[in-house]
C-alpha cells in the first residue's frame, strides 16, 4: 500500500525523463539539467508526502481505524517498501 497519490506523479516524471533522455545523447548539459532537474521535482515530492504523512498523524492519529491502516502501510511514496 501507498498513503498518497503522489507514487503516480513520481512515476510520470520519471517517465518524462526517460523519454527526454533520448534527446540528450552525449550532452553533458542536457544530462546534468535533465538529472538535477528530475532530483529537484523527486525532492519536492518527497518533502510534500512527509508533510502530508505529518498532516494526517496529526489529525487522526489514535484513532483505531487509522491506527490499524497505517500499520498495514508500507511507504508513503513508494509501495512494496518497508
Amino acid at each position: 500500500y501507498s498513503t498518497n497519490i503522489m507514487s503516480g506523479e513520481i512515476l510520470h516524471w520519471f517517465g518524462l525523463f526517460g523519454a527526454g533522455s533520448v534527446s540528450f545523447g552525449k550532452s553533458i548539459a542536457g544530462w546534468t539539467c535533465g538529472g538535477l532537474g528530475l532530483f529537484g521535482i523527486l525532492s519536492i515530492m518527497m518533502g510534500a508526502s512527509s508533510r502530508l504523512d505529518t498532516k494526517q498523524s496529526e489529525k487522526y492519529g489514535g484513532q483505531p481505524a487509522y491506527d490499524e491502516w497505517k500499520g498495514k502501510v508500507t511507504s508513503s511514496v513508494i509501495p512494496f517498501i518497508k
